[in-house]
């Protein structure tokens, strides 16, 4: 079956209310495939990713005293209303 016909059947057992969350999608997607620009990306990122060796997280420990707790507890009593 044709992938454009297998979308318009989803898109026609959709309830109203759907339409437009399914359009804002199918725009994002088309935003992500659209020509590239003269940078040779389709988007330019506001803050490109530097890629640096695991060991430069090394400096990074001793900085922030350890203050003990349990994050998944913490995370769990924001849900349990405890």
């Amino acid at each position: 079956m044709d992938i454009r016909i297998s979308l318009h059947q989803l898109l026609d057992r959709l309830p109203p209310e759907s339409l437009g969350t399914a359009e804002q999608f199918l725009r994002f997607l088309q935003a992500g495939t659209s020509p590239k620009k003269s940078t040779g990306r389709a988007f330019a990122p506001r803050y490109p990713t530097v890629a640096l060796p695991t060991t430069a997280l090394d400096a990074l420990v001793g900085v922030m005293p350890a203050i003990g707790g349990d994050a998944l507890q913490d995370s769990e009593s924001l849900y349990d209303g405890n």
